[in-house]
């Protein structure tokens, strides 16, 4: 059964205001600025790039629960219907600027582990042949920041989400291994 577009926004906003409930006191949702390298395999081979995000307004796992509903019944374009535009922070690879459009952070025992997603710019290319990568329409980076020291990482550059048979999300990653995050630092806050 899908779902209109106007119910997938009302349910992402309530998702929203429950987030922002129970935001303030934990340091794993206060906003954060978060440096790294990215290496990423291409045609042209292996490339090294810094990248930055803005971790403008994270939320918890349990405030993204009803996404994880939009996407079970809906699909991956109910999700990106239901996040694009949210303006939840910025992503900086090399010289490009993507919006974040999903930021949920969890405190585990020694830091904080971070899932950013962002609604990928299609390519025109991609567009005019209906290339099978259209499936694939989010970027996701999935990695942990320790208090002390580096954390590291993963980075779909092109992904498909989905939920598995146990009730799990699952990135599907169009035709490439992942690149790597690494010597990923938590630089600064970003104030409240």
């Amino acid at each position: 059964m899908a779902i209109s577009s106007a119910r997938i926004r009302a349910i992402a906003v309530a998702a929203l205001l429950a987030s922002s409930a129970s935001g303030g006191a934990d340091d794993a949702l206060a906003p954060a600025q978060v440096t790294a390298t990215a290496e990423v395999t291409t045609s042209q081979g292996t490339r090294s790039m810094p990248i930055t995000l803005i971790l403008a307004r994270p939320i918890s796992r349990e405030a993204a629960q009803p996404l994880k509903k939009i996407l079970e019944t809906g699909g991956q374009q109910a999700l990106m219907t239901a996040i694009q535009g949210t303006n939840r922070g910025r992503l900086n690879l090399g010289g490009l600027e993507y919006p974040i459009d999903l930021v949920i952070a969890e405190p585990y025992a020694d830091g904080i582990r971070y899932i950013v997603v962002t609604t990928r710019a299609m390519q025109i290319e991609e567009v005019n042949e209906s290339r099978s990568s259209l499936d694939y329409p989010f970027s996701v980076a999935v990695f942990e920041v320790p208090d002390f020291g580096s954390g590291q990482g993963d980075l779909y550059r092109r992904a498909a989400l989905s939920i598995d048979a146990d009730g799990r999300a699952r990135i599907d990653s169009y035709d490439e291994e992942p690149g790597e995050l690494k010597d990923i630092r938590r630089i600064s806050g970003l104030g409240g």
